[in-house]
């Protein structure tokens, strides 16, 4: 719900947000884990909706964007759903990462409060992994999207296959299918999918 400042020991930006949702495990991952985003995060996900046809044709990048942010909105817009929570991001950064940076800023500010900060941009995860490292008392890690799953997976809420699948998709859905984007995707993600999954898709 926007405004409680409840923290989640998960954060996590718009894109990664987007892309989960996107995905058959969204509901799941509503059901098992607990997640907080910030403001800045949550209006780049209401402007989506607002600024997408909802008509967009299937497979298009519209069409994803809209049904990907109203469905990722759902659980921070449940009054009764306290494991979803809107923290409020002081200052607020502006600009085209501002959810990346309404991200870090938060992290700097209660950095305890963090295990994983979950989102797809390279110089935005190294950027937090140093805020991380250079706080002694700290032990999170900024980790690409599908992180997100495996969080899922490794608490037995779905099965290897369903996993590597929802990577797959996952992958396939937002183009992240260049190499450097593979790589960073898999990244510390202890699972062979090679049954599953098309080398194209695994690192």
């Amino acid at each position: 719900m926007v405004g409680d400042e409840k923290r989640h020991p998960i954060i996590v930006d718009t894109d990664a947000l987007i892309a989960v949702a996107d995905t058959d495990l969204w509901e799941r991952i509503v059901e098992t884990l607990q997640i907080t985003t910030t403001n800045v995060c949550y209006q780049e996900l209401s402007r989506h909706v607002r600024e997408n046809s909802e008509y967009a044709p299937e497979g298009t990048r519209e069409r994803r964007l809209h049904h990907g942010s109203k469905t990722a909105l759902k659980p921070f817009n449940d009054d009764g759903n306290k494991s979803f929570t809107v923290v409020t991001c002081v200052p607020r950064p502006h600009g085209k990462d501002a959810g990346e940076k309404s991200l870090q800023t938060d992290i700097e500010q209660n950095i305890d409060q963090y295990h994983f900060a979950i989102l797809m941009d390279k110089h935005g995860r190294r950027s937090i992994n140093r805020v991380f490292d250079d706080a002694n008392t700290a032990t999170g890690r900024a980790v690409a999207p599908p992180f997100l799953l495996y969080l899922l997976l490794k608490k037995d809420e779905c099965t290897v296959e369903e996993f590597c699948k929802a990577c797959g998709e996952m992958l396939r859905g937002e183009g992240w299918t260049g190499y450097q984007a593979i790589q960073a995707a898999w990244e510390a993600i202890p699972v062979d999918c090679s049954q599953y999954l098309p080398t194209d898709l695994l690192p």
